[in-house]
C-alpha cells in the first residue's frame, strides 16, 4: 500500500511539472493537448509497470486506491510549493537562455569585425582544392 501511495505522488508530481511548463510557455490548445497526452502515456505506462512489477500482474484494488490517495495527498499538501519552485526553475533557466543568445550574437557581431569568417573560408577553400600530389596518377 505505501509503495502504491509512492506512485500516486509520483503521478501527482509529474502533473505538476507538465503544468508548470504549460503555465510558463501559456501553451495554446495544441500544446496543452500534446501536454495531456504525455501526462495519460507517463500514468498508463506507470500503473501497468505498478501492476506488472508490484501487484504480481493480478488487478488489485488497493494499487488504484492507493494511487488515488497519494495523489492526493500530494496536492494537498505539496503542489503549491512544489509548483513555486517549478516555476522558479523555468524562469531561471528562461533567464539563463536569453543572457547566452545576448553573449552569442555579442560574439557573433566580434567575430564579423574581426574579419574571422572570411578568413576561415578562404583557408576552407584551400582545403577543398585536390592536392598536386595525386594528380599524376588519377586521383583527387
Amino acid at each position: 500500500m505505501l509503495q502504491s501511495l509512492l506512485l500516486g505522488i509520483g503521478i501527482g508530481l509529474v502533473y505538476d511539472m507538465l503544468r508548470a511548463l504549460r503555465w510558463h510557455f501559456s501553451c495554446g490548445r495544441a500544446a496543452t493537448a500534446a501536454l495531456d497526452a504525455v501526462f495519460w502515456i507517463v500514468l498508463t505506462a506507470g500503473l501497468f509497470e505498478f501492476g506488472l512489477v508490484f501487484a504480481a500482474g493480478q488487478p488489485r484494488l488497493f494499487v488504484l486506491v492507493g494511487a488515488i490517495c497519494g495523489a492526493s495527498l500530494y496536492f494537498m499538501l505539496l503542489s503549491s510549493a512544489v509548483l513555486l519552485v517549478l516555476t522558479a526553475m523555468l524562469c531561471a533557466a528562461a533567464r539563463v537562455w536569453s543572457a547566452g543568445k545576448a553573449a552569442a550574437r555579442v560574439l557573433q557581431t566580434a567575430l564579423r569585425r574581426t574579419g574571422m569568417p572570411e578568413k576561415i573560408r578562404h583557408y576552407a577553400k584551400k582545403i577543398q582544392k585536390p592536392s598536386s600530389i595525386f594528380r599524376g596518377k588519377g586521383l583527387k
